[in-house]
């Protein structure tokens, strides 16, 4: 059995990847900008922004509680303290589902 917490945690970490790579993709076409021909580079530039939106969005409304399907992605990732419950239907994360 898994716990809410575990299915909380794999999705964070899929979806902060897909913004840190996409951050870093973005920092590397700065970097990059005077090599690379403006025909390649706005197509690039682009699709890498596109990213890291898609991966923000995913962010805030890809994590949901697992039992009421509540949004708390952003209560879960930039929370100062570990959030031990759902603020919507009290499911404690840290239990099994059964």
């Amino acid at each position: 059995m898994m716990r809410p917490r575990e299915i909380i945690n794999s999705r964070k970490n899929l979806y902060l990847m897909i913004v840190g790579i996409s951050f870093t993709a973005l920092i590397l076409l700065a970097f990059l900008e005077k090599y690379i021909p403006s025909n390649l580079f706005k197509p690039l530039s682009y699709g890498a922004i596109a990213v890291f939106s898609v991966g923000n969005l995913l962010l805030y409304v890809g994590i949901r509680c697992p039992k009421c399907k509540a949004i708390i992605g952003y209560a879960i990732v930039f929370s100062f303290e570990k959030v031990k419950q759902c603020p919507r239907c009290r499911i404690d994360f840290d239990e099994n589902i059964s």
